[in-house]
């Protein structure tokens, strides 16, 4: 089914008329122009294998950004799919100049003629060929996606139609340099690529047509198709024509400017229908409807199953009684999963309570934070049970960086869902409890929601923004219709007493004040500007909706990547700040806080912490390590970060979220870890910890030699220590498996070797505790009681907060927490 020899689409654009007017009245030609200049050519039945099965891709394009023959999971399973009637195809996309007569003004200053036409949603494409349909009284609409891929293939079987690669210098790489350069570090870009600068070339049929006649089924522009997108079946299938609904339609042949691997004839892409973008066309096809059925939408989910819609009969506990619980992980994804959930990271979660009183948490999963394959996942914690749910799809156009899901619930009934989309931001709502939702509609401008919405006293919803060109989304009208203060390159001040127009830093949490303004308090990332700010979190203040911006510098420790703060403010009116003590990539060299305990002392603590002000942010006396406190233990953080969870050491990083349920309960949520916790609670002051001087413990080895009593002596001289404490009460170390209690008035302060009394026997168990308390391992479980200050005898170990002199006969070399 070779098709004829294709000269340039606009070349016969003068002849058109003429062949058109013979292919009406005559037997159908092998080609045809159409009244507009489009040439189609027609395509034969047949049938072919849809999809491909392999091999799976694992999505590391920063470790092998030339691979292209790897299979994204909605491209299984590989099926056989019937053609059963001929069709005609455009043998380009669309251009600029076909598309004019259609909407004259379109894109009046950009582009040449015969460019391929983009900035058209699937709407628009509907729409023009509807117009086509009715000018020549013939039916034109998009092509099925199985008719897209079998033309696309033209018989072949091979990852391209130009076999298993593209040729040299076939694939246009526009702009992007930024993103170029962060896969292919040595600016080299693999044969196949064509380097560009300047505008976008959108020319068409300058690449090889493949053998059935058709330009550009390869890259250049992306190309709508008529499908509702979802995930194939196993059977055969005849005139397929994809769900009967959904919230993407499908895109196929992949763009100028990005991978090869999704330039690929299996390779499949997914969008919003209503939405307009640069790298987007359309090609038609002149037929009828296949006579194939459409299949139903998806299997649903499981976190949109069995949800009981009763409404909570909510009991609020007693105001004055402390409750705390947690950690509880409510990402639960099975390791090596590639699609549709991915089990490499999992990150910037968002929660809200949901008018059944369930709870539903979202977050991003992928495994690179800028690939295509970045979808939102989602778990419930249904009401009355105690163990999130396993996680599950919940929001992805494919190949689209579907990015930063924010959920939050208006108290009444109604969950309202944002997410960065393609080149536009998106909001849909639930008036269900998250079975059901709207269509997405479309919020400007595109950029990262930065944190949870509020509404204001006068009714307004308020979500602060990321984008450079603004800091807030605002509605007026119960979310009808929204705006945007525009400070697009306007120059802001960002130090203390400084003014400008956006908010300073990032990911800003926000709530209004008593007195009506607003406050934010965001991250800095870099290390001059967070100098400005003294290296603390930067205050944002808006008595204008978000146009102008003054800042101060808050009292808590700046953070950086891999972390988030969460700002609120509780039923009970205080506000509720939580983040960390010290920046993630700080952590080997934290400081912590001081914290107070119920006896009037105070401790060092590191890791996540809560502070609550209740005058509007201009103190915040109560502060306190957010913690279920015990003997030292080994819990999991974001992705494969392991940290150690103690009274004196919490969550050291991760993106916070939180809601106050109705029962008055504090929901908090890290990238990995659920929290539950009161007002009362917060109140609290801790027990009594004894004053260590460094409070954690960083190395445990062990041995099989059996424990009965232990002597504290010097690793480096085996001496006993000498303890310099005035304190008269004797200080004993015992032992029992995995289990040692210090006890007496002494606390350690760096070394405990310990060998088995009057025996030669190498250390059975030796801790260290940091000077600098920056090393984390596994721990044995150790409870330290009294008071006092133990020093080696050996001078050469004295302790010292800075940089304590270490054994040379053990490794202090503890295994790194990797992201």
């Amino acid at each position: 089914m070779n098709g004829p020899s294709l000269h340039h689409p606009l070349s016969a654009f003068v002849a058109g008329c003429v062949i058109f007017a013979t292919s009406l009245q005559g037997a159908e030609p092998g080609e045809l122009i159409n009244s507009i200049g489009m040439k189609l050519v027609r395509i034969e039945p047949g049938s072919f294998v849809m999809g491909q099965d392999g091999p799976a891709a694992d999505y590391r394009m920063n470790k092998h950004p030339a691979r292209f023959d790897d299979a994204d999971w909605d491209e299984r399973p590989a099926h056989r799919v019937t053609i059963s009637a001929p069709f005609r195809i455009g043998a380009t996309e669309v251009t600029l100049n076909q598309y004019r007569q259609f909407k004259p003004g379109h894109r009046a200053d950009k582009g040449a003629d015969d460019d391929a036409v983009t900035g058209v949603s699937w709407n628009d494409a509907v729409e023009f060929c509807e117009w086509l349909s009715a000018k020549e009284k013939r039916a034109y609409r998009l092509p099925t996606e199985a008719e897209w891929e079998y033309a696309c293939r033209a018989g072949t079987t091979t990852l391209f139609n130009t076999g298993d690669s593209l040729p040299a210098g076939f694939h246009k790489w526009f702009g992007d340099i930024g993103y170029r350069a962060r896969y292919f570090t040595d600016g080299r870009l693999p044969a196949e690529y064509r380097a560009a600068s300047g505008k976008p070339d959108l020319c068409v049929a300058q690449t090889p047509a493949n053998a059935w006649g058709l330009f550009d089924m390869h890259g250049n522009v992306a190309e709508w198709c008529m499908d509702w997108y979802g995930p194939y079946e196993v059977a055969d299938q005849t005139d397929p024509r994809g769900r009967s609904d959904g919230d993407f339609r499908v895109i196929r042949g992949g763009s100028h400017s990005v991978f090869t691997r999704l330039l690929r004839s299996a390779n499949r892409g997914a969008w919003l229908p209503q939405t307009r973008n640069e790298k987007i066309g359309f090609r038609v096809v002149l037929a009828e409807p296949p006579r194939g059925q459409m299949q139903p939408p998806a299997p649903p989910p499981l976190n949109i199953q069995n949800v009981s819609q009763a409404p909570p009969k909510t009991v609020a506990p007693a105001a004055d009684t402390p409750y705390f619980s947690g950690l509880k992980p409510f990402v639960k994804i099975p390791p090596n999963s590639f699609g549709p959930m991915f089990s490499t990271h999992n990150h910037s979660p968002a929660i809200a309570e949901c008018p059944n009183g369930d709870l539903l948490a979202l977050w991003y999963s992928c495994v690179d934070e800028a690939g295509s394959e970045l979808c939102v996942l989602a778990s419930r914690l249904r009401r009355g049970t105690q163990e999130w749910e396993p996680a599950s799809p919940f929001w992805d156009g494919a190949d689209v960086n579907d990015h930063a899901p924010k959920l939050w619930f208006d108290g009444e009934q109604t969950l309202w869902f944002f997410a960065r989309g393609m080149t536009e931001n998106i909001l849909r709502t639930s008036t269900d409890s998250g079975v059901t939702w709207s269509k997405a509609r479309v919020l400007q401008p595109c950029g990262e929601f930065a944190n949870c919405p509020i509404r204001t006293r006068e009714g307004f919803l308020v979500i602060p923004q990321d984008h450079r060109g603004t800091s807030l989304n605002i509605s007026r009208d119960g979310g009808k219709t929204w705006s945007f203060p525009d400070v697009n390159k306007r120059p802001h001040d960002y130090r203390p007493g400084g003014k400008g127009f956006r908010l300073a830093g990032i990911h800003n949490g926000i709530v209004q004040l008593n007195d009506g303004r607003l406050i934010a308090m965001g991250r800095f990332d870099q290390v001059a500007d967070q100098k400005r700010f003294g290296f603390r979190t930067p205050m944002s203040f808006s008595s204008d909706w978000g146009e102008t911006w003054t800042y101060e510098a808050s009292p808590f420790p700046a953070i950086s990547s891999v972390q988030r703060n969460v700002l609120m403010r509780l039923r009970e009116g205080p506000l509720l700040f939580c983040s960390f003590t010290d920046q993630w990539r700080d952590w080997k060299n934290r400081k912590g806080l001081s914290f107070k305990d119920a006896s009037g002392g105070q401790f060092s603590g590191c890791g996540l912490f809560a502070a609550l002000s209740c005058d509007d942010g201009k103190t915040w006396p109560v502060q306190k390590l957010l913690t279920p406190g015990g003997a030292a233990r080994v819990v999991n953080g974001i992705d494969r970060v392991e940290f150690t969870l103690s009274d004196t050491m919490a969550e050291p990083c991760g993106y916070l979220a939180a809601c106050q349920t109705r029962d008055g309960m504090i929901q908090l949520i890290s990238s990995k870890n659920h929290y539950v916790f009161n007002l009362a609670w917060l109140k609290t002051l801790r027990r009594h910890l004894p004053r260590l001087r460094m409070p954690l413990l960083t190395r445990v080895w062990s041995s099989a030699v059996p424990l009965r009593r232990l002597q504290e002596r010097c690793p480096r001289c085996s001496r006993p220590r000498k303890r310099t404490s005035s304190s008269s009460k004797s200080r004993a170390v015992t032992a029992a498996g995995r289990q040692i209690t210090v006890s007496g008035s002494g606390a350690m302060s760096l070394w405990l070797a310990s060998r088995p009394l009057g025996t030669s026997t190498p250390p059975a168990i030796t801790l260290w505790t940091a000077a600098s308390p920056s090393r984390t391992g596994r721990l044995a479980a150790l409870t330290v009681a009294g008071r006092g200050r133990w020093r080696t005898r050996c001078r050469s170990l004295r302790t010292s907060r800075r940089s304590p002199r270490r054994s040379p006969n053990h490794s202090t070399s503890p295994r790194r927490i990797s992201r």
